[in-house]
């Protein structure tokens, strides 16, 4: 028993023994790797590349992060298209940058008129070829279509060695940051829009009208100023209530809206009444544009019964506040009511008799005193929408 404890002990010690000499290995072949510096070197070699290419990787990555935040805030759409402009210059540079949105079946540019003709968005990302264009979709950003076009770009250092794969990585990492700026001043234009517009009849609430009158008024803009009011009005919501009234208020407004220029604007002054702004129109040319929405409101059907409208035109002289220039078409208008309603009566004469602005007139920064006094000649005639 005692021998085969004994040979059991002895085996163990042996093997133990040999495993020892098997970790210390053969000293001759430790020296002989240490010593073939190529292998060395290739190593290092392989090492430092996947060093590069990690720290590129990680640039580009910390180069979109500080994309997203220079465009957190940015809510206008000028500021946008800087931005935009700025953020991607850091991959692309090009010629000009369009930044289109589809609306009323037509491209819009945010910064003014596009450079060149409209994208073809077949695909998310379009990398530039030949000094062709990079465009990104950025139609998740809208309800209709939106795209980010760089005219004739070209790579930047940052990314011109790069696989087109990464690149394509990069410019799909960039539309998804721009599309989520473009939806937040989409976003932002629409909750102004709600502020500036009156709910009932689509038209702009009298606030933004007095103060879009204040600026190009006091300003020194060629400016007409219409006010529109509905004839007999009170005998529509007499005879057909509140809600044939609202119905009547909703299609004068509509009808008064499409009879003027993009640059005008028609705001609701409180009740039946509505102010037309008609910037760079000379009294002729008010005289038309009020005489045309005379006519159209005569025209519309389907209401309750048919409705007319009276209006008052004045044109902004020299030297004239919007208060002034809004009393003298106030004035206007009653003239209207008096000469028996459904007409139109100018307070100046067609050919500007000498007084009216026919010119913008230079102003320095003391001689506007702005929408306060707009405001105070204005609010004791209605009470606010």
């Amino acid at each position: 028993m005692i021998a085969g404890v004994a040979l059991v002990v002895l085996a163990a010690l042996l093997a133990a023994w040999a495993l020892r000499g098997q970790g210390r290995g053969d000293p001759s072949e430790t020296r002989m790797v240490v010593a073939d510096q190529g292998l060395l070197a290739a190593r290092q070699l392989r090492l430092r590349g996947e060093q590069i290419r990690l720290e590129a990787d990680l640039d580009l990555l910390r180069g979109v992060f500080e994309v997203s935040a220079e465009l957190v805030g940015c809510v206008d759409e000028a500021d946008l298209h800087t931005r935009l402009s700025s953020a991607l210059s850091r991959y692309w540079a090009g010629r000009t940058l369009d930044v289109l949105v589809w609306e009323r079946g037509a491209w819009r540019n945010l910064s003014g008129q596009a450079a060149g003709t409209p994208p073809d968005l077949g695909a998310p990302v379009v990398l530039p070829e030949d000094g062709g264009d990079l465009v990104l979709d950025l139609s998740p950003a809208v309800d209709g279509q939106a795209a980010l076009v760089l005219r004739a770009a070209h790579e930047q250092p940052s990314i011109a060695g790069l696989p087109a794969s990464q690149r394509r990585a990069v410019a799909e990492l960039l539309r998804g940051q721009f599309a989520l700026s473009l939806r937040r001043v989409i976003l932002f234009r629409s909750l102004q829009e709600l502020a500036r517009s009156d709910p009932l009849t689509g038209s702009w609430r009298r606030w933004y009208g007095e103060a879009r009158l204040a600026e190009l008024a006091e300003g020194g803009a060629v400016v007409a100023v219409c006010i529109a009011d509905i004839d007999h009005f009170k005998k529509v919501n007499d005879s057909h209530g509140h809600a044939g009234g609202d119905r009547v208020l909703a299609a004068v407004a509509k009808a008064l809206a499409g009879g003027v220029r993009s640059e005008d604007l028609v705001a609701r002054m409180g009740g039946e009444e509505f102010l037309i702004l008609l910037p760079g129109t000379p009294p002729a040319g008010a005289q038309q544009v009020a005489e045309r929405l005379r006519q159209s409101v005569a025209a519309l059907s389907g209401l309750p019964q048919a409705v007319t409208v009276s209006l008052g035109v004045a044109c902004c002289r020299r030297d004239e506040s919007a208060g002034e220039l809004v009393a003298r078409a106030d004035a206007a208008l009653y003239r209207a009511k008096q000469q028996g309603r459904d007409r139109v009566v100018c307070d100046d004469p067609l050919d500007g008799g000498g007084l009216v602005r026919l010119e913008p007139a230079k102003r320095d920064g003391g001689a506007t005193t702005g929408i306060h006094r707009a405001q105070a000649a204005l609010s004791g005639r209605h009470k606010p929408v």
